[in-house]
């Protein structure tokens, strides 16, 4: 992820002899090249949302005019952060800005020139893309899971990371089908806040440097979604047609889906306070199916087989080595040819399979595909025995 970076150029001029420094400054290119001063405003809100409307109109140069007294250079800069921060969206399809303040007594002027990632038009055709493609994926009588997860699907199955790490825009996801974290997780938080779900761009770190993904809220909770750790690795995608491919999806993951901070800390760590996520989706679509109607739990027991929730079942998840040598013992004594459950020990897995397959008793080869489930250290196998040739 390449973060924005800021570039500053803070004048301030309040001392004797400041407007000989300032006439020498103005023959300078860079302010020259600034539009006088357009607008006028008197108090902070009013210079917050000035700055804002025109990061939103993808305005390149603009100037504003500070009139009366109390706007020190520490209050206009934090004006400035917070029109930046008041949209996420804004905030990181901007490449740099520059400002200057030259203010005296009662009067202050903030010029600024902000570089763009991406333009207006850009910004409209993603705005073009992404409402037609939600009229389609986003069905009449929808809940807010089932919302959550198409959205999720669309942008995974439509976008590829940008191996180049040139591209970091939704109009570049979009377009050229392209991008890095930064493009998905804004396309993401365009397309949820169209869908009329609160979403927030987390930034922070991965083992690999800077990272960008998203926090949803539903149902009055906050969750964590990486849809860009969500787009299969090449290795999950050739396991297209097999057992275990239909059961965790080949195209579309689940591992960093609605995750909890705990959950997503194994791996991500943020930079910055974000709202805190500490209920488990798995916990609420359990409840949610307890008291729904029945065609509403029938939609949810279908929700959470398709994200792979279903593995946390008891039924379906290996604690142990001993648990693991049972598991096989029985599928060779009913004349069963296949296995697939989730292993709780991720680390000494491919250990354990051998001495389970002896333990069993099974003679037979067999062959074995995995792949880790979530960010619990588990990992999903589908094992498959090998009857020897008679």
């Amino acid at each position: 992820m390449r973060l924005f970076r800021i570039m500053v150029l803070a004048i301030v001029l309040a001392i004797v002899g400041g407007w000989k420094l300032m006439e020498l400054l103005k023959q300078s290119e860079w302010l020259n090249s600034a539009a006088r001063p357009a607008q006028f405003v008197q108090n902070e809100p009013s210079l917050v949302d000035s700055i804002h409307q025109h990061l939103q109109a993808r305005t390149e140069r603009f100037s504003i005019r500070l009139s009366g007294v109390g706007f020190s250079e520490a209050r206009i800069k934090q004006s400035i952060k917070q029109a930046i921060a008041a949209d996420d969206y804004t905030a990181y399809v901007m490449d740099s800005y520059y400002y200057t303040i030259r203010s005296r007594a009662e009067r202050a002027d903030l010029q600024l020139i902000v570089r763009y990632r991406e333009s207006a038009a850009q910004t409209a055709e993603v705005d073009r893309i992404t409402d037609d493609a939600l009229l389609t994926i986003v069905k009449p009588g929808m809940s807010g899971h089932e919302k959550v997860k198409a959205i999720h699907d669309w942008v995974v199955e439509r976008v590829e990371y940008d191996t180049s790490l040139q591209r970091y825009t939704a109009y570049d996801a979009l377009v050229n089908g392209k991008a890095v974290c930064q493009g998905y997780a804004l396309l993401m938080h365009r397309m949820l806040e169209k869908a009329g779900f609160e979403d927030k761009i987390a930034e922070g770190t991965v083992q690999s440097g800077n990272h960008a993904w998203n926090l949803v809220k539903l149902g009055g909770n906050w969750y964590h979604l990486d849809a860009t750790w969500d787009d299969a690795a090449p290795d999950t995608k050739a396991l297209k047609d097999t057992v275990l491919a239909k059961s965790i999806g080949s195209e579309v993951r689940y591992r960093y889906y609605m995750l909890t901070d705990d959950q997503i800390s194994a791996d991500h760590k943020w930079t910055k306070p974000y709202p805190k996520a500490v209920v488990s989706y798995a916990s609420v679509l359990n409840t949610e199916q307890k008291t729904a109607s029945d065609i509403a739990a029938a939609s949810l027991s279908k929700l959470e087989t398709a994200i792979g929730l279903d593995w946390l079942k008891p039924e379906r998840t290996v604690e142990s080595l001993a648990s693991l040598t049972g598991k096989l013992a029985d599928i060779a004594a009913r004349g069963m040819l296949e296995l697939t459950i989730r292993y709780m020990d991720g680390e000494s897995w491919q250990d354990d399979i051998r001495v389970a397959i002896d333990g069993a008793g099974i003679k037979e080869g067999y062959s074995v595909r995995s792949i880790p489930y979530r960010t619990d250290g588990s990992v999903l196998l589908h094992i498959e025995l090998i009857p020897s040739a008679r």
